[in-house]
């Protein structure tokens, strides 16, 4: 999500009241949502490398809250000082249970080698139970020093488990209800509250200090905050907190509990760029979860070998850490049975199928596609007409017929002079019309960045259509323009032939009446009863011509409609290869990324069946 994410990031900058809203002019990701997300994947990962064993439970609170007393009462010493003074503790201490592997885990956490203290022979003290136990006594959240301050806000991310400790004076304060608690909402598993100092109330005002404060927490959205209250100095309620660690540490479950909690808290600000599903059902379930983006990071164009990532502490103000590489596949993960590499699917797969078909409708209106194709057939009924048709009539001038340059032999520059007299040029303004219409029809109810990342995507070769439209038509019809049916050859000397019997018939006609008005009556040139059945030869000529042109007239139509459908088809085809490798493949990898990125989003959410 993080990677798919950088690749469309906005530039809201972080440290705003709510740091993950984007301004209204930015269509981006936000830069606070990435960043925090990437560090919460670094914490998470430097975490899980380190001791599984341990669980850290860190007291956090104000001066004077007694956290520090609690710290001695739970470890069973006098490890921390406490105090009064503000601030009293400026150094993180640590007690463990079992120290054995701990030590790598406490030098990340920041724990200075003085101020760790080992329960060594924990069976002898009857502690067994919190074998495993890093218990952090934080410095004051409220201190005046602002390492302290500094402190507490990186502990307080880094430990596995947080007890923030309040006392009856200061625990509706809002320094810790703003600034810690309430952005914990959802981090019930990992942290409790402690009101500590009991002891200095009566009974009754214990138990009202104690509703308000489940009254405060609640109206924060934290229902389901354990609140315990205790007394570390008589040590009420100490059983009770010293049974939750226990049974903290037995469950060895607060590590993924907290990683699991900061990711939590990081879905609501992702959920606001996700809408409706927009690829069809079966590429979204060919979306595999986990497989590699295929989006990189703007900055990954040359990826160089990085040094370890160093840890929060050696870290200069200001400085920040690079978010660790994505973990590669292996390449047998991407190999067929046979060692091939699986094809990869067609990104326009993605698309929605109504948005592609009213593209390609839009595209081949614009390329002239039904009037290229109208055109060749009408020329083909034409020639049918003249080839068919009565011979006088092909002996009439007429307008030349297309697709009669259109043929093999008519040579290159005959066959490029036809085509660009068939199809017109396609218009840039139609072209951006109807890609701006698919747009919008494929990022309608998308959030940004979506909706504007897919018009973008469908625009991207918009310069490139128009040209490619009209090379596409024209190929189609050049190859489509094939050479007149041989049978329409032989009708064309049978109409010869009928032409020359009938006017045969006539002449005949007309020389035996020259003879016989002139007086000779020898021969057959002199019978005039031969007349009449020489007129009606030619006339039975004449209609037999006439019947055979209407038959082969009817046959032409229909074969001019076939080759129309024919070149309809073959024209189609091209376009739609255009708009695949020109729109679609673009859109359709914008649209496979959303996709993903909603899967992510599920699996990050732990939804079933993500």
């Amino acid at each position: 999500m993080v990677r798919i994410g950088r690749a469309r990031q906005g530039q809201g900058a972080a440290g705003t009241a709510d740091q993950h809203r984007q301004p209204a002019d930015d269509k981006g990701f936000s830069a606070a949502l990435l960043d925090d997300a990437e560090s919460v994947l670094k914490r998470a990962g430097e975490r899980l490398r380190l001791s599984g064993s341990h669980t850290v439970i860190a007291l956090a609170g104000g001066t004077g809250s007694g956290k520090s007393t609690l710290f001695n009462a739970l470890s069973g010493a006098t490890f921390s000082p406490p105090g009064v003074t503000r601030p009293m503790t400026r150094h993180v201490h640590a007690c463990v249970w079992g120290m054995q592997g701990a030590a790598p885990l406490l030098d990340w956490l920041g724990v200075q080698r003085r101020h760790r203290y080992a329960r060594a022979s924990v069976l002898d003290t009857g502690e067994s139970d919190l074998d495993g136990l890093i218990l952090l006594d934080l410095p004051d959240h409220d201190s005046v020093v602002t390492a302290s301050m500094a402190a507490v806000d990186r502990l307080s991310k880094l430990a596995d488990m947080v007890i923030w400790v309040l006392d009856p004076q200061k625990y509706a304060d809002a320094a810790v209800h703003n600034r810690y608690l309430i952005p914990l909402a959802g981090h019930a598993p990992v942290f409790t509250v402690v009101l500590n100092q009991i002891d200095t109330l009566p009974p009754e005002q214990a138990r009202d200090c104690e509703d308000d404060l489940r009254r405060l927490l609640d109206a924060e959205g934290l229902p389901d905050t354990p609140v315990l209250p205790v007394s570390a100095r008589t040590g009420d309620g100490l059983d009770e907190l010293r049974l939750l660690l226990t049974e903290t540490v037995r469950r060895n479950r607060a590590v993924t509990d907290r990683i699991a909690a900061d990711i939590d808290g990081l879905i609501g600000g992702f959920a606001a760029y996700t809408g409706p599903q927009v690829a069809p059902d079966t590429a979204v379930a060919a979306a595999t979860p986990g497989a590699p983006v295929a989006a990189p990071l703007p900055e990954e164009a040359d990826v160089q070998p990085q040094a370890p990532s160093r840890p929060p502490w050696e870290l200069e103000d200001g400085e920040e850490t690079a978010a660790s590489p994505a973990p590669s596949r292996p390449p047998w993960e991407d190999a067929t049975p046979d060692g091939d590499k699986p094809e990869a699917d067609d990104p326009a797969g993605s698309v929605p199928t109504a948005a592609a078909d009213q593209l390609g409708d839009a595209f081949a209106g614009a390329a002239g596609l039904t009037a290229v194709a109208q055109a060749m057939a009408s020329a083909r009924e034409a020639q049918g007409a003249r080839l068919t048709g009565w011979p006088v009539a092909r002996l009439v001038p007429g307008r030349r017929d297309p697709v009669r340059s259109l043929r093999p032999g008519g040579g290159a520059k005959a066959v490029q002079r036809a085509a660009e007299a068939a199809a017109g040029q396609a218009q840039q303004s139609e072209v951006d019309n109807a890609i701006t219409v698919f747009g919008d029809a494929v990022g309608k109810g998308l959030p940004e960045p979506w909706a504007g990342s897919m018009r973008e995507a469908a625009r991207s070769n918009a310069d490139m259509v128009p040209q490619a439209l009209t090379a596409a038509v024209r190929e189609a019809a050049v190859a489509g323009a094939s050479r007149p049916p041989a049978w329409w050859r032989l009708v064309t000397a049978w109409q010869w032939l009928l032409a020359v019997l009938a006017v045969a018939g006539v002449a005949l006609s007309v020389v035996i009446a020259v003879v016989h008005g002139a007086g000779h009556h020898q021969g057959w040139t002199g019978e005039v009863s031969l007349i009449p059945w020489l007129l009606v030869m030619a006339a039975a000529m004449l209609v037999l011509g006439y019947v055979t042109a209407l038959g082969c007239r009817n046959v032409a139509v229909a074969a001019a409609d076939r080759e129309r459908e024919t070149a309809r088809r073959s024209m189609r085809d091209r376009v739609d290869r255009v708009t695949h490798d020109l729109v679609l493949v673009a859109t359709g990898s914008e649209i496979s990324q959303y996709e993903r990125f909603k899967k992510e989003l599920a699996v990050a959410a732990g939804r079933a069946g993500a």
